[in-house]
């Protein structure tokens, strides 16, 4: 993927990602709001790791971004911090297996990606310029591009919408479980988490998915 269609895509996913970081945090009183953004920036931050097509710079600013609210307060021991973070992972890897047009294989192509001027924009966002005009008008883009799906916010896209394909299917799954079972081992190890109870909610997740999919092969026939 090219430098500019690849800062194209982040862009796209940066604003969807604020939404959806948006939706979680209005689910939790203001006094845990903390805990939320921490738990997402960490997540977040292992899973930038974890995809080949990040650039370094953004790799970077998200791990030190995590530092940088640990440094503010670390709460590794606080019950309800542990279950935020928890909640996060699980509710993340929801959001990545989601039916919706994000995860269509098909959705580059709907946004017209490769047409996208988007890309230089953001790429001098990542590299430091974090001027409100330059945010203002990177959002606008997007939004403008978003405006051509219709299916975003919901999990059953392969229903409403005759041309969606999953990006995963049941054979690709295992590497996407894989990605999300060692973040998990790595919170056990560095929070303590219910290493067991998460598994078993990724678990039911990825059931789910297969269920989705077997589905989807039973209306196309």
């Amino acid at each position: 993927m090219s430098g500019k269609r690849t800062f194209s895509l982040l862009a796209v996913l940066n604003e969807l990602n604020d939404r959806e970081f948006r939706r979680r945090l209005a689910l939790f009183p203001a006094e845990l709001r903390y805990y939320v953004i921490l738990a997402n920036g960490i997540v977040g931050a292992e899973l930038s790791k974890r995809v080949q097509e990040t650039p370094d710079a953004v790799v970077k600013r998200g791990g030190a971004f995590v530092s940088d609210m640990l440094n503010i307060s670390a709460p590794r021991a606080d019950e309800a911090f542990k279950g935020i973070l928890e909640a996060s992972l699980v509710e993340t890897l929801k959001y990545e297996l989601r039916f919706s047009c994000i995860n269509c294989g098909k959705f580059n192509q709907c946004i017209d990606l490769d047409n996208l001027p988007v890309g230089e924009l953001f790429e001098r966002r990542v590299n430091g310029e974090e001027t409100q005009e330059l945010k203002d008008e990177i959002s606008a883009q997007v939004s403008n591009a978003l405006s051509r799906t219709h299916y975003l916010d919901i999990d059953d896209a392969h229903i409403r919408c005759k041309d969606f394909v999953h990006q995963y299917n049941a054979g690709s799954l295992g590497e996407v479980f894989g990605r999300y079972s060692d973040i998990a081992a790595l919170l056990q190890k560095e929070y303590n988490i219910d290493h067991k109870t998460v598994l078993q909610q990724m678990v039911a997740v990825n059931m789910d998915f297969c269920e989705k999919i077997s589905n989807q092969s039973v209306i196309n026939d």
